[in-house]
């Protein structure tokens, strides 16, 4: 399961299934476009599963968002990476209102723990559409849940 989040409120913006493991990465360009059919995103943080420029390029050039993402994959070098973007993170990682923004990432840990805690870690489903149908289902009954949440309080 890859989610895309807003971190303010846990809710689920974008979705994709599928039979892992796999690398992060792959999904991100799916998760934005569904996520800007539907709503604005200014910030975008994501874990460094995501490192790559041209992450950073689609974020930034294509879809106009900007993209906090910690430049860790590759192998550890002094030479600073060779993308703009990625080069950017580097020399501007470490500073306190870059660190602060992306300290807001480990909210879609939160959305995960909810998942598992309120709907159950385990799948039922045997066949992999139904697998995949059930993860979509529990992801909208948990967005359904924080809606009533902030309905009744």
């Amino acid at each position: 399961l890859g989610v895309l989040c807003d971190c303010s409120n846990h809710m689920t913006l974008a979705l994709t299934v599928g039979r892992g493991p796999s690398p992060d990465i792959k999904h991100f360009g799916l998760l934005l476009r569904r996520a800007l059919s539907k709503i604005s995103i200014d910030t975008l943080l994501a874990d460094a599963g995501y490192d790559a420029e041209r992450s950073h390029v689609f974020a930034r050039e294509t879809c106009d968002v900007q993209s906090i993402i910690p430049p860790l994959v590759g192998r550890p070098t002094e030479a600073l990476p060779t993308g703009k973007y990625r080069r950017l993170m580097v020399a501007h990682f470490d500073q306190d209102d870059c660190r602060d923004d992306y300290g807001q990432r480990w909210q879609v840990e939160t959305l995960f723990s909810m998942l598992k805690r309120l709907l159950g870690s385990a799948l039922t489903a045997r066949s992999y559409l139904s697998q995949c149908r059930e993860l979509r289902l529990k992801v909208i009954a948990l967005n359904i849940m924080i809606l009533l949440l902030f309905f009744y309080l």
